[in-house]
């Protein structure tokens, strides 16, 4: 991949498709754990996983690609009882979005550790006694390439556009997270308002003829609210949605990986200035060149951190659509409720 290539969606996306979901029955006596179903479109592979194989597999690839913006995981919380449905299909989520990330990137998808995780039953992976730099031995420099100074201004340039990108897709997330929380609290009105209309609903003896064309309207919907206040319970974010906080996602690991890498080129260009230049320094030689290889890994980061955003906001006229679609339903739904209530 070179560092001055363009990276569009589509490349990635069609690298791999990765799923993960919740095995049913969740293991443990009083501290239970869950179980995932992990599958790869690209290697045909389905296998169980647990959430510190998550861990074991990040702790793995961090300390192989310094260079690389990787994600930081959802936090683990201990699962007592079995833990809430919501809180698990969010983490399933998250666990999905994170390794969808690493196995559509460029290098980390051609990984032997990500392969062994994703297709061997069993995961067995050791922390690398050296890093990306080391293992893909030195790179020779090509003379179509950017100069270390281009490289540097390229970098700061790219740093700053992702950050505002960061900024705004971040917000993007919350509104939509709140949106969610919104729709989440209407369902439960209704359907405490259905558990009021039914209590209300329930016949006496001593009613009068129009209590009883009332009561039967309040049934009516008191049935109605309730089955409204069920639709899509604790469903997850729709496909535009999960394009945002992908792409949140990848721009915020991408700005991590700015913040570290301008601490470490910071240190290994003031040690590469300072080592004798002659031809019998390979320390100062191995300085320079890591420097220059840190710089194209970043460029790279930044497009493919780019090409997340980009698709994200082209999905934005989607989604859109869908929560207008949704409100247009919500209406249509209370409007049912009035006719309900009024017996039509």
């Amino acid at each position: 991949m070179s560092s001055t290539e363009t990276v569009t969606f589509e490349d990635l996306e069609a690298t791999d498709v990765i799923s993960v979901e919740l095995v049913p029955e969740r293991k443990g006596l009083i501290l239970k754990h869950c179980e995932y179903y992990v599958s790869s479109r690209r290697h045909g592979t389905t296998v169980t996983r647990r959430y510190n194989d998550f861990v074991q597999l990040y702790d793995v690839l961090y300390a192989k690609y310094p260079y690389r913006a990787i994600c930081r995981l959802p936090p683990k919380r201990v699962v007592v009882g079995g833990g809430s449905a919501r809180f698990l299909l969010r983490r399933r989520a998250a666990l999905q979005r994170w390794l969808t990330l690493v196995a559509r990137h460029p290098v980390l998808a051609h990984d032997a550790d990500l392969r062994i995780f994703l297709c061997e039953t069993t995961v067995r992976l050791e922390k690398p006694k050296h890093d990306e730099f080391v293992l893909a031995g030195t790179q020779e420099e090509n003379p179509n390439d950017m100069t270390i100074e281009e490289m540097q201004a390229a970098f700061i340039s790219e740093q700053e556009q992702l950050r505002l990108a960061h900024l705004g897709l971040d917000r993007l997330s919350q509104i939509i997270e709140k949106v969610e929380g919104r729709c989440e609290a209407e369902r439960s009105d209704l359907r405490e308002l259905g558990a009021g209309l039914s209590a209300l609903s329930t016949p006496a003896s001593v009613d009068t003829p129009k209590w009883t064309t009332v009561k039967r309207a309040l049934a009516n919907a008191a049935e109605l609210a309730d089955r409204m206040g069920s639709e899509d319970d604790i469903e997850l974010t729709d496909d535009e949605d999960t394009l945002v906080t992908l792409a949140t996602e990848a721009t915020g690991a991408y700005r991590s990986l700015c913040a570290r890498l301008s601490r470490g080129l910071h240190a290994e260009r003031a040690a590469a200035a300072a080592a004798p230049r002659h031809a019998l320094a390979p320390q100062a030689r191995a300085l320079r060149d890591r420097h220059r290889y840190a710089l194209r890994a970043a460029l790279q980061e930044g497009a493919l951190a780019r090409a997340y955003a980009l698709r994200s906001l082209e999905a934005l006229p989607a989604l859109l659509k869908s929560r207008a679609l949704a409100h247009k339903r919500h209406a249509e739904l209370w409007h049912d409720l009035h006719h309900a209530l009024a017996g039509t």
